[in-house]
């Protein structure tokens, strides 16, 4: 029998203008794969703990349309952070494998 993948999957909501952190669990993992739910009203902006959202060349995240999806080759999810723009109730949904 193949072993079982290691692998941790989760959902972030409740996203508003301030940056908050994917999962809070450090992982040893090849990357994670973030998908924004398909009924938020706005953009996501996916980055590092100091995001912004379309407010500076420097640091403003990858932005994640409803239903969009991205895959970051990151060894450790709990460095990746999501941030939107206005509002406190948009999501995504996450696989780290």
């Amino acid at each position: 029998m193949a072993a079982v993948p290691n692998f941790l999957t989760g959902r972030k909501s409740s996203i508003g203008t301030t940056a908050l952190q994917l999962t809070t669990t450090s992982h040893v993992s090849r990357g994670v794969q973030i998908i924004a739910d398909s009924t938020n009203a706005v953009k996501i902006y996916v980055g590092l703990s100091t995001v912004t959202t379309d407010a500076a060349d420097g640091t403003d995240g990858f932005p994640l349309a409803a239903g969009e999806s991205i895959v970051i080759p990151v060894s450790d999810p709990s460095l990746v952070y999501v941030r939107a723009p206005s509002g406190t109730s948009s999501k995504v949904f996450f696989i780290a494998v």
